[in-house]
């Protein structure tokens, strides 16, 4: 039987657009919870400016403690690293999981990162480089794939080719739905292309479910063979650097989508206090 494998991202993804600021022992027990939920892989947080993003201040120390707390998860617990800075926090305390990001809109890259796509690619590519001779698992985060709320609908089997090379360069990729728009016949169309063949075991969905595509847009990636998948428990979370993209897909129902698709799992999220 196919195994379903999820991403949880609520600890960074969803907190960040929470509305409230959760201090680092609230978050360590958040993610605990998830744990013993039989959820391993986990992003717990973001190397960033705290300024930008207050509620990931601190995530060094949810890390830390958390790699305490279970010493024997400690390479399935990632962090998002923006930039060199970053990165060599993440050297420093021990991690051993790192995600990047980028996005195919110039546009948001410009508002998120302010960096045109190819400058983002020029400097991703040393840092992936780095982290690899650390031997760190390296994920890279893609964004707009589908739509970006400022240049509308993407043409993501033309846009996604300018990264292969980065693409050939990580452990993982996870293809953003950053606004929600995208629609099961996008993501079929892709599928169908070609251009992920390459790339198939690596590829993780990330949709959010900003218009109620979320679900068809999985129940479409299973159909097609693919079993990886972001998600964020309560569906909490989205984009702060995206208008009005809000909601990840909650991981209760990737959950009961995998059931459906005969998916399986050990994750038991029923009765789990979230936040």
């Amino acid at each position: 039987m196919r195994e379903l494998k999820i991403c949880e991202v609520a600890p960074r993804d969803g907190l960040q657009s929470l509305g409230r600021v959760l201090s680092v022992e609230e978050r360590v027990d958040f993610v605990s919870r998830l744990y013993r939920a039989g959820l391993f892989k986990i992003e717990v947080g973001a190397l960033v400016n705290p300024k930008l993003v207050p509620a990931m201040a601190g995530s060094d120390e949810v890390f830390t403690k958390l790699s305490a707390l279970f010493p024997e998860n400690q390479k399935n617990f990632s962090l998002l690293v923006p930039n060199a800075k970053g990165l060599e926090k993440a050297f420093a305390i021990g991690c051993q999981s790192v995600a990047f990001f980028t996005a195919t809109s110039e546009t948001f890259n410009q508002k998120n990162i302010n960096r045109t796509v190819a400058e983002s690619i020029a400097e991703l590519g040393p840092l992936i480089a780095a982290a690899r001779e650390k031997g760190m698992l390296v994920r890279l985060y893609v964004s707009t794939v589908f739509d970006c709320a400022y240049e509308g609908t993407k043409n993501p089997e033309k846009e996604l080719a300018i990264f292969s090379e980065l693409f050939d360069s990580v452990d993982e990729i996870s293809l953003g739905d950053t606004t929600g728009r995208g629609t099961p016949q996008q993501v079929a169309t892709l599928i169908a292309h070609g251009i992920l063949d390459r790339w198939r075991d690596k590829i993780w969905w990330h949709f959010h479910d900003t218009y109620g595509h979320a679900a068809d847009n999985v129940r479409v990636a299973m159909r097609e063979g693919f079993t990886q998948f972001d998600s964020s428990a309560g569906g909490i979370g989205g984009c702060p650097f995206s208008p009005g993209a809000k909601g990840n897909i909650a991981t209760e129902k990737v959950l009961s989508l995998a059931r459906e698709a005969g998916l399986a799992h050990n994750i038991r999220l029923e009765g789990v206090r979230l936040l």
